[in-house]
């Protein structure tokens, strides 16, 4: 079966989207910019050949180790990742240098490429609910061709925390105007960012598992998502 309904959905009036996993495989676009960055930090500073992209990924998930709230931003914690790698090593200015890579980095993780069906699925549900994406990533959803789904963006800064605490659903909310957090639907790939952000929020949760692996343990019964779906495409029928 394409969904499981663990519990009735109640009527809603918008529905926000995870995007990284949600609506592209993001692995192979990570993959791809992580080492795109890797190799012009090598070539711009020399002294830093020796770490490659998993050199690079290492120092990341050390970085989000030390901090809960930054690992929720993957913009902040990618930049905090290559100042202090590059401070590591030496180079002058590493803020600096750091936006340069950061720059490069954004260039090549916005090369997504969104499947048709997507594309007809966003139309589809646009035409009866206003769409907002909650991400706690960086894609920019202009330059992977989603803007004209969505409403509203809504990530990581500014003093706004990345899911699952609950400051880009408050925000999301807010621009849609809702007047009860039920009201909104996300969907998402993450058990703990997007189920336990959503619901923890009070907001209705879907939870996209493409593999159709069973609930997992940390989805206790408090957090069981409305839904498991494991087909986006279904999201369709089920929603109406």
């Amino acid at each position: 079966m394409a969904w499981l309904l663990h519990r009735r959905l109640a009527p809603f009036q918008a529905i926000s989207f995870d995007l990284d996993d949600t609506l592209y495989a993001n692995a192979p676009v990570m993959r791809k910019a992580e080492q795109h960055v890797a190799d012009f930090i090598a070539d711009q500073w020399p002294q830093t050949a020796e770490y490659d992209a998993k050199a690079w990924r290492t120092l990341r998930d050390q970085v989000a180790a030390e901090n809960s709230e930054l690992a929720s931003d993957m913009t902040a914690l990618r930049m905090a990742t290559l100042s202090r790698g590059l401070q590591g090593f030496g180079v002058k200015e590493p803020e600096h240098a750091a936006e340069m890579a950061m720059a490069e980095f954004l260039i090549a993780r916005n090369q997504v490429d969104i499947a048709p069906e997507v594309h007809e699925l966003l139309a589809s549900l646009a035409a009866t609910y206003p769409l907002v994406a909650i991400s706690n990533g960086n894609a920019d959803i202009r330059r992977i061709g989603l803007s004209d789904y969505f409403t509203g963006t809504f990530q990581p800064g500014e003093g706004r925390r990345g899911k699952p605490y609950s400051d880009l659903f408050e925000a999301a909310t807010a621009h849609l105007k809702l007047p009860d957090a039920r009201q909104l639907l996300h969907i998402g790939d993450h058990p703990i960012s997007d189920v336990q952000g959503a619901l923890r929020f009070g907001a209705q949760a879907i939870w996209l598992q493409p593999e159709g692996r069973a609930v997992q343990p940390e989805l206790a019964a408090n957090w069981l998502p409305h839904a498991t779906l494991h087909n986006l495409q279904a999201l369709r029928q089920l929603v109406e």
